[in-house]
C-alpha cells in the first residue's frame, strides 16, 4: 500500500457522543447532527456516558453537559483523562453558565472548547465540524507517520531478504563462480563452486584445476578457464569432468567470457560459471537406454541391482506408479507395498526367487497419491556368466481397468450413475431389510417419496445439463438431512427415496420432512440465474399403513400424491381413509363430467368496492358447484380436478359466457354500470381459440368488452412468457380489461409485469390477512401498491375481513377491495338485490391529524382503568387496548401520535410490539411501562430506536404526565419533519 492510498481510504461517518441530563436537549443535538451526516450516540448521565465512550467504535467527540446530578461534566472529563482509551477524544461542554469564569475553568480542565445555552445550532455546527477536522487531521499524520516508517522497515527487510535468497540460490541451484588470470595463473573460486567438488580451499592456480580434470577433458578445461579459444563477445560454453573430493566425476557446464585483454588483444581475465550437471547426464544416459530397451513395451518394467535398489524404470511403470523416475530410482520396491499383503506372502515370493530364479501371481501395490493397484506380476532374477546375482527385473501389466469394468458392472447394477444413490433395486432391498429389523425388535419404519415440482420446466427451459446438475445438488443435500443407517435413493427421473430405519415417533419423520423441504426450498444457481425449487413428499408408516416394502411404497405414492394436490411445497402421511379420500376424488371426477349437462354448476358473483368511496365497482364471477352425490362441493377441491383432466376448458367458457349474459341482462336493467370480472384458467388461457371463445361470448351477451375484465395468475404466462404476452395484447385488442391475480405469490420476475398490458394487480389474500400486526406483509403489500400506481395500474385487495384492514389499504391508497368485510359471493338474484339496496361500504370520518392521541396498551384492565383516570384531564384524546392485537387495530384505523406500553404480556413483550410497530408506523413515539426491569431487552430496543423511553411501576403521576407531554412535544417536532422529507 502506498501513502497515496492510506490517504485515500474512505473513512467512516464520523461519530458524536452527546450527554445531557434532559431528553429533549438529546434529541434536538440528535436532530441537528445526523443530517450532517455524524451519527449520535445519546447518554443521559455522567456513568452512561463513560460507558459509552469506551464501546466500539469510540466518538470522535463528546458534547459534555456540566450541570448534570451525580456525577457534573468537570467530574466525567476528568474520567476520560485517566483512562488510556479515551484520553485523546476531543470534549466540548454545552452548558447553560455563560460566565468567563466558567469558561476559563472548562478549558484549563481540558475541554476543546466551551459552548452556551441556548445553542446557536450554526455556532454548534461550525464548532463540532472544527473539532472533527482537527481530530481527522491528527489522525491522519499519525497514520502518514506509521506507514512511513512501516514502509521503511518493510523495504530494509526485502533488501536483507534478497541478498539471503541470492546466496541460497547459487548454493541450491549448483551454480559456482570463478575469475582466472593468465598472466599470473591464479584463479578464484566462490565458495558455491568449492562445495560443488566438495573442496575446504579453492585452487589458487591453474595448474592445481587441471590436476583434477578428466584426462579425456584437459584440453577442454585448460581452453575454457583461459579463454584462449573465445571470440570477442560470445560466451563459451563447454562440459567437462573434475574429480570430486571424495573421488567420483563430477560432470559441470562451465560458460566463460574474456572480461579483460592485453595490448595484442589476447585475452587476460576470463570470467564465469559453473553448474554441476551430473543428473542431467545420468538422464540422458538413462533415457537413451530406456529408449532402446523398453521400446514397444506396453508392461511396466523396474530394473534393481543386486541389493533391490531401483536402477531403471519405463515410461508404464511411471504411468502405473504415479512415481517418476527421478522419485523412485535408488529406492527399494518396498515403497509399493499397499500394506493389504502379510509377510508370509512376500516370503513366499522370496522363496520362489531363491529358488527358481522366477516368480509370477497377482499382487496389489499403492501407487504414489495412495490409490490401490491390482497387478499381474513377474520377477526373474539376472545372473552373471558365473551364476552371481547382479539384477532383479519384474515386469507387470494392470488389472485395475478389468477390475474396474467388472466393478463398475456391478455398481451400476445397484446404483444411479448421476447421484451415485440407491437406485431402485438397491433401496428396494434395503426396505425389505429394514422391515426384517423392525419387525424382529418390535420398531416402525417411514418410507418417505420426494418428488420435485415441476422439474419438467428446469430441462425445458434450461436444457438436460443443468437439470442433472440440479438432482446431484438435491442429492447432495439430503445427503446432509438423513441418520446414520438410514437410506436415501433415487427411484425415477426427479423422485427420491428414503427409508428410516427404527422410527421411534411419528414427529421423527415430520422432522425429516420439514428439514428435507428446507433444505430443498434454498435457491440453486443455473449459471447466472438463482432458481427456487419446491418439492412434494408422501410418507407411510409400517405397520400403521402396511407390512410389506410393496404395500409401503403404494401408500407412500398416494400420500405423495395427496401433497401434490394440496397445493405442492409439503408433505402427507398416509392413512386408511385416504382410500376413501381417493374414491372421492374418481367419483367427483366423473361426476363433473355431466355437471354441465346437468345444469349442478353455478356462477356466484362478489363485489368488489372503492376503498375511497365505499361505492360498487364490480364483481368477480366465482363457480360453485352443487351435486346429489356429494352435496356443496368447494372450488378448493373440484377446481385442481377440471384443471388436471381439462375439464376446465369447457367449464371456464361456460362460466365466461353465463357472467356476460347476467352483467348485460342487469346493465339492461339499469341496476349499475359495473365490470364483471372473470377467472381465466392456466389451461384455458394457453388454448388457441381463447381469444374466438372470448369475441363470442361479448357477441352472443352484447355486453360490451369494456365491461369484462379478465383475470390471469403468474402460472398462466412462467412457462413462454413472449407467447402469453402475444395472447394477453390480442385480448386487449378485443376491448376488455386485464388484471393480474394472486400477485405476489407466484415465481415470475417483476421485470416481466411492465411487458404485459394489465389494468389491474390484485393482491394475494395471504398478504392482507394479518397486514395490520406483520411488517413483512404489509411492506409486501404496501410496495406492491407503489410498483402498480408507478406503472399506471389499479390495485385491488383480496380476502379484506375487518375495518381496520381496509383502513390500513386505504392510507396506502389501495383502490379497491373484496371479502367479507362487505358482502360474501353471492348468487345473482342476491346480488341484484344488493345492488337495488344500493348498499355502500361504511367510510368512517378521517381522524383530524392534527388531534393528539395517546394509545395504552395493558393486559391488566385495572391499569388501563388507573391510567385512563388519571389522564382525563389531559388535552389530548386516550384509546386503551388490552393486547397488541387490539393495539393493532387500533393503529390501523386512527393517527396515533404516542404508544404507552406494559412490558410483560401474554400475546408478546412490549418490546416485540415496539419492534413491530417501528416498521408499520414509525412516526409514533413510544414509551415502556413496566413493574418488570429487563434491562437487556429494553436497552437493545433503545439503541434499535424501537423505544422512545422507559418507565417503571409504580410511577409518579406528575412525572408520567410530564413524559407524556414531552412526548407529544417531540412527535409534534418529528412528524413536520418526515413529511419535509418525504415531499
Amino acid at each position: 500500500m502506498t501513502l497515496q492510498d492510506c490517504n485515500q481510504q474512505n473513512a467512516p461517518r464520523p461519530l458524536v457522543l452527546a450527554v445531557d441530563d434532559v431528553p429533549i436537549n438529546l434529541t434536538i443535538l440528535a436532530a441537528r447532527l445526523e443530517p450532517e451526516g455524524i451519527d449520535v450516540r445519546l447518554a443521559g448521565d455522567g456513568r452512561t456516558a463513560l460507558d459509552y465512550a469506551h464501546l466500539e467504535p469510540r466518538p470522535d467527540l463528546i458534547l459534555l453537559d456540566v450541570m448534570m446530578p451525580d456525577m457534573d461534566g468537570y467530574a466525567v472529563l476528568e474520567a476520560l483523562r485517566r483512562s488510556p482509551e479515551t484520553r485523546d477524544i476531543p470534549v466540548i461542554f454545552v452548558t447553560a453558565r455563560n460566565q468567563t469564569e466558567d469558561e476559563e475553568k472548562a478549558l484549563r480542565a481540558g475541554a476543546v472548547d466551551y459552548i452556551t445555552k441556548p445553542i446557536n445550532p450554526a455556532i454548534l455546527m461550525a464548532r463540532v465540524h472544527l473539532q472533527l477536522e482537527l481530530k481527522r487531521a491528527r489522525e491522519l499524520v499519525r497514520g502518514q507517520k506509521n506507514w512511513l516508517e512501516q514502509e521503511v522497515n518493510r523495504r530494509i527487510a526485502e533488501n536483507n531478504l534478497l541478498d539471503t535468497r541470492l546466496q541460497v540460490a547459487l548454493s541450491l541451484t549448483g551454480f559456482g563462480t570463478w575469475e582466472n588470470d593468465r598472466t599470473t595463473g591464479i584463479s578464484r573460486w566462490s565458495e558455491s563452486l568449492n562445495q560443488i567438488l566438495g573442496l575446504t580451499q579453492s585452487p589458487n592456480l591453474l595448474a592445481d584445476i587441471l590436476e583434477r580434470a578428466h584426462p579425456e577433458d584437459c584440453l577442454k578445461v585448460q581452453s575454457s578457464l583461459t579463454g584462449q579459444d573465445a571470440s570477442e563477445h560470445d560466451i563459451h560454453i563447454e562440459e567437462f569432468r573434475l574429480r570430486h573430493a571424495d573421488g567420483h566425476w563430477v560432470w559441470l557446464e562451465v560458460r566463460s567470457k574474456v572480461t579483460q585483454r592485453d595490448s595484442d588483444g589476447q585475452a587476460r581475465i576470463t570470467t564465469g560459471t559453473m553448474s554441476d550437471i551430473g543428473k542431467r547426464k545420468s538422464t540422458e544416459l538413462a533415457e537413451r537406454l530406456a529408449s532402446v530397451v523398453f521400446t514397444g513395451i506396453n508392461d511396466g518394467i523396474c530394473i534393481t541391482d543386486q541389493d533391490k535398489n531401483i536402477l531403471l524404470v519405463n515410461k508404464a511403470f511411471t504411468k502405473v506408479t504415479a512415481y517418476s523416475p527421478e522419485e523412485i530410482i535408488g529406492q527399494t520396491p518396498e515403497i509399493l507395498r499397499s500394506g493389504l499383503h502379510g509377510e508370509a506372502f512376500y516370503q513366499e515370493m522370496q522363496e520362489s526367487i531363491q529358488q527358481h530364479d522366477n516368480w509370477q501371481g497377482e499382487i496389489t501395490n499403492r501407487r504414489k497419491d495412495g490409490e490401490l493397484v491390482t497387478e499381474w506380476l513377474s520377477i526373474s532374477a539376472v545372473r552373471d556368466s558365473r551364476g552371481q546375482l547382479t539384477n532383479y527385473v519384474g515386469i507387470f501389466s494392470d488389472l485395475s481397468e478389468r477390475k474396474a469394468a467388472a466393478e463398475r458392472i456391478q455398481y451400476l447394477s445397484s446404483y444411479d450413475p448421476l447421484t451415485n444413490l440407491p437406485n431402485r433395486n438397491l433401496f428396494g432391498d434395503r426396505l425389505d431389510q429394514a422391515l426384517i429389523v423392525a419387525r424382529r425388535f418390535e420398531r416402525e419404519t417411514a418410507v418417505i417419496l420426494l418428488d420435485l415440482d415441476r422439474f419438467r420446466t428446469i430441462n425445458d427451459t434450461f436444457g438436460p445439463p443443468a437439470g442433472d446438475s440440479v438432482l446431484m445438488e438435491v442429492a447432495r443435500r439430503l445427503n446432509l438431512q438423513v441418520r446414520d443407517g438410514d437410506t436415501i435413493g433415487r427411484r425415477s427421473g426427479n423422485e427420491f427415496g428414503f427409508v428410516m430405519a427404527n422410527l421411534s415417533h411419528e414427529h421423527d419423520a415430520i422432522a425429516l420432512a420439514q428439514r428435507m423441504l428446507d433444505a430443498i426450498a434454498v435457491p440453486f444457481t443455473i449459471g447466472e440465474h438463482a432458481l427456487v425449487i419446491t418439492a412434494s413428499i408422501g410418507i407411510s408408516v409400517s405397520m400403521r399403513d402396511g407390512g410389506s416394502a410393496e404395500t409401503l411404497l403404494n401408500n407412500a405414492d398416494v400420500a405423495l400424491l395427496r401433497a401434490k394436490q394440496g397445493g405442492r411445497n409439503t408433505f402427507r402421511f398416509y392413512s386408511p381413509e385416504m382410500n376413501a379420500n381417493a374414491a372421492r376424488r374418481l367419483g367427483l371426477e366423473a361426476a363433473l363430467r355431466d355437471a354441465l349437462h346437468n345444469n349442478e354448476l353455478t356462477v356466484f358473483y362478489q363485489p368488489q368496492v372503492s376503498l375511497e368511496s365505499g361505492n360498487l365497482l364490480g364483481m368477480e364471477a366465482l363457480l360453485r358447484w352443487n351435486t346429489p352425490a356429494f352435496g356443496q362441493v368447494s372450488p378448493a377441491e373440484f377446481i385442481p380436478i377440471a384443471e388436471e383432466t381439462g375439464m376446465i376448458v369447457p367449464i371456464g367458457d361456460w362460466v365466461l359466457r353465463q357472467a356476460c349474459q347476467q352483467t348485460r341482462q342487469w346493465l339492461d336493467l339499469g341496476l349499475a354500470s359495473l365490470r364483471v370480472a372473470v377467472n381465466l384458467s392456466t389451461r384455458q388461457f394457453r388454448q388457441r381459440n381463447l381469444i374466438d371463445q372470448v369475441r363470442r361470448a361479448l357477441i352472443e351477451s352484447g355486453l360490451p368488452p369494456q365491461a369484462l375484465e379478465l383475470e390471469i395468475t403468474e402460472s398462466a404466462f412462467i412457462d413462454d412468457v413472449d407467447e402469453a404476452i402475444a395472447q394477453c395484447r390480442a385480448l386487449k385488442a378485443l376491448g376488455t380489461k386485464l388484471s393480474l391475480d394472486d400477485f405476489g405469490t407466484g415465481y415470475s420476475s417483476l421485470a416481466y409485469i411492465s411487458r404485459f398490458p394489465f389494468d389491474k394487480i390484485k393482491i394475494d389474500q395471504g398478504f392482507i390477512r394479518d397486514i395490520i400486526e406483520n411488517p413483512a406483509n404489509a411492506a409486501i403489500a404496501t410496495a406492491t401498491i407503489v410498483m402498480a400506481r408507478s406503472l399506471n395500474l389499479a390495485v385491488l385487495a383480496e380476502g379484506v375481513e375487518t375495518e381496520a384492514q381496509a383502513s390500513f389499504l386505504r392510507g396506502r391508497r389501495c383502490d379497491a377491495m373484496q371479502g367479507f368485510l362487505f358482502s360474501r359471493p353471492l348468487p345473482a338474484s342476491e346480488f341484484a338485490q344488493l345492488m337495488t339496496a344500493n348498499k355502500r361500504l361504511p367510510i368512517a370520518d378521517a381522524p383530524r391529524e392534527s388531534a393528539q392521541t395517546l394509545l395504552i396498551v395493558d393486559d391488566e384492565p385495572n391499569i388501563l382503568a388507573s391510567l385512563s383516570r388519571l389522564l382525563r384531564r389531559e388535552s389530548f384524546q386516550v384509546l386503551t387496548a388490552n393486547s397488541p392485537s387490539e393495539a393493532f387495530e387500533y393503529l390501523a384505523k386512527h393517527p396515533i401520535q404516542v404508544i404507552l406500553s406494559d412490558q410483560r404480556m401474554p400475546e408478546m413483550s412490549g418490546t416485540e410490539f415496539f419492534a413491530r410497530v417501528k416498521q408499520l408506523h414509525p412516526d409514533t413515539i413510544r414509551i415502556v411501562l413496566t413493574g418488570y426491569t429487563d434491562l437487556e431487552s429494553v436497552t437493545g430496543a433503545i439503541n434499535r430506536g424501537a423505544i422512545y423511553k422507559f418507565l417503571t411501576k409504580p410511577w409518579d403521576d406528575d412525572q408520567l404526565r410530564e413524559q407524556i407531554r414531552d412526548a407529544f412535544r417531540l412527535a409534534k417536532d418529528i412528524r413536520p419533519q418526515h413529511s419535509r422529507n418525504e415531499a
